[in-house]
């Protein structure tokens, strides 16, 4: 009985001093403000940066998932002369029927593939008209986007044959054009040629090549060279190959293939270039990778700081009470209760700081992402663990500066005013 008797006089002693601990927080309200403030700020920087880190990764990864790693895409050079004259801003015409067939027939793993062409010009539908980027393309282009149609369907094949006048319109097009309504079935015109609308695709947003994908037109690749452009070579030459394995030996059989074929029509540098869209994503990857030690620096400068300011706040708190700590240990407070009573009064601002910091760092970093178009990432087991690390280091520092107050010599204390 004796035993349990002192096990509830020590509880009620220790229940005592947190309600102690928690009036004189309140009370002291400038001690109180910057301890918020330091914690707040320390929270609200972590979770800001390690939440802008994470939902820029995802960002590429959505990329990465979305465009697919294991495309490789064959476009023209810019010219560099004509006739002997230097000339920059126009592209070699030397992308051809021919050279699509072979690489079709002789480049090995090849999953999927379409060329491409595409130029600006004037759409209209009722009494609207704008300048829209049309993509003439054949039907493996929208697989090998992973882009599907929201409404409607995309073309196919036979559409191909027969060079039919169907559009397929990007998601900020079709908004532009007819509103929030349903475009599939109206009749538009391309350079004054009717095409129908037969779909609407998906929204994608900018792609890897800075273009707004949203705001363009798709029309099959035969309608394209013979009704509206009247061309007889390629802007692009996109291929899906079927393995990432294979890339760099299809990529490499493809420039030999090429320069073999393009040899004889020009002198030095290849009127040619083979881009692989997983050198794209991975040189974003470095990119974003210095970005990241950029956040983590800025983060850890954030909790340096906040932490260090709730460590001076405390350890000031305990010198300008010393006479406080000398009467109460005068009348039989213990060493331990001072201890308690000054880390309970840190850490109830390092808590509360942790809270409001976490929730007022994940509305910014919603309104920050929403700005940069970049996908708002919360994860709570990830934020739960955050604050758990943040708690375990402000109490890390507020016992250190808490473990003034017991060096308080009562005598000395009782005399310091």
């Amino acid at each position: 009985m004796a035993g349990h008797g002192a096990l509830f006089a020590g509880a009620q002693r220790t229940w005592q001093l947190l309600r102690l601990s928690i009036r004189n927080f309140r009370r002291f309200r400038l001690q109180m403000a910057l301890i918020l403030a330091a914690t707040i700020t320390g929270t609200s920087g972590v979770m800001l940066s390690t939440g802008y880190a994470a939902g820029g990764r995802q960002k590429i990864l959505d990329q990465f998932t979305r465009l697919g790693a294991n495309v490789i895409i064959i476009t023209p050079q810019q010219s560099r002369s004509v006739g002997g004259r230097a000339r920059t801003g126009s592209l070699v015409t030397t992308l051809k029927s021919a050279d699509y067939n072979i690489i079709r027939q002789a480049v090995n793993g090849i999953a999927a593939s379409s060329a491409t062409v595409g130029t600006t010009l004037r759409i209209r539908a009722g009494d609207l008209t704008k300048n829209t980027f049309i993509v003439g393309c054949e039907p493996d282009y929208f697989v090998i986007q992973h882009w599907r149609a929201v409404e409607g369907a995309s073309f196919d094949e036979g559409a191909e044959r027969r060079q039919a006048r169907v559009a397929m319109l990007g998601a900020t097009a079709a908004r532009d054009l007819f509103g929030d309504g349903d475009p599939t079935g109206e009749r538009i015109s391309i350079n004054r040629v009717p095409f129908t609308v037969i779909g609407v695709l998906a929204e994608r947003g900018q792609g890897l090549d800075a273009t707004n994908q949203d705001d363009q037109v798709y029309v099959p690749l035969s309608a394209a060279m013979r009704r509206l452009m009247n061309v007889d070579f390629y802007n692009s030459i996109v291929v899906e190959i079927a393995a990432s394995s294979q890339m760099d030996a299809a990529a490499t059989q493809l420039t030999a293939l090429l320069e073999l074929r393009h040899r004889r029509l020009t002198q030095g540098a290849p009127d040619f270039q083979v881009q692989s869209r997983k050198a794209l994503i991975d040189a974003q990857f470095a990119s974003f990778a210095r970005l990241t030690f950029l956040l983590r620096w800025i983060a850890l400068s954030a909790l340096e700081v906040s932490s260090l300011g709730l460590f001076a706040v405390t350890w000031i708190g305990a010198k300008n009470r010393s006479r406080e700590i000398g009467m109460r240990r005068a009348i039989g407070a213990t060493r331990r209760d001072i201890l308690l009573q000054f880390f309970t009064e840190g850490m109830a601002g390092g808590l509360l700081g942790v809270v409001l910091g976490s929730v007022l760092g994940n509305i910014a970093l919603r309104m920050i992402d929403a700005r940069t178009h970049q996908p708002f990432v919360f994860s709570l087991e990830a934020a739960l663990a955050e604050a758990l690390l943040l708690v375990l280091l402000y109490a890390l520092f507020t016992l250190g500066a808490s473990l003034r107050s017991i060096r308080v010599q009562p005598l000395v204390a009782l005399r310091a005013e």
